[in-house]
C-alpha cells in the first residue's frame, strides 16, 4: 500500500478511535469513500461510492447505519480533525527545525 495511503487511514482512524464500535468503522468507510473520491465517481449516490470502495453490501448498509444513527457529530469530527492537522503541523515544524539546526 503507498505510503501516502497508509498515512491517511491512519489520520482517519485516528477521528474516529473513539467512537462506539460499529459508528467507527462505518465511518472510516464514509470517510474513506470521501477522500478517495468514489463518491464523486458514483455521483453523490452512497451505496454505489461504499461498494466502489470495495465493500460488500452489508458493510455498505452498516456504513449508512453509522451515518445516519451512529453516536457522532460533525462538530466532534471536524475538531478531532482540527487538533490533528496542528499535531502535524507542530511534528513537521519540529522535523524541519531539526534538519535546519
Amino acid at each position: 500500500m503507498p505510503e501516502a495511503v497508509c498515512r491517511m487511514l491512519t489520520l482517519l482512524c485516528m477521528l474516529v478511535v473513539d467512537l462506539p464500535v460499529g459508528t467507527n468503522l462505518g465511518l472510516v468507510h464514509l470517510l474513506w469513500m470521501l477522500v478517495s473520491g468514489r463518491l464523486l465517481g458514483s455521483r453523490g449516490a452512497l451505496f454505489p461510492g461504499l461498494t466502489a470502495c470495495g465493500l460488500s453490501a452489508p458493510a455498505a448498509r452498516r456504513a449508512w447505519a453509522a451515518l445516519g444513527r451512529g453516536g457522532w457529530t460533525s462538530e466532534l469530527l471536524l475538531a478531532r480533525w482540527g487538533a490533528t492537522v496542528r499535531g502535524e503541523r507542530h511534528g513537521l515544524r519540529q522535523a524541519s527545525n531539526r534538519k535546519s539546526g
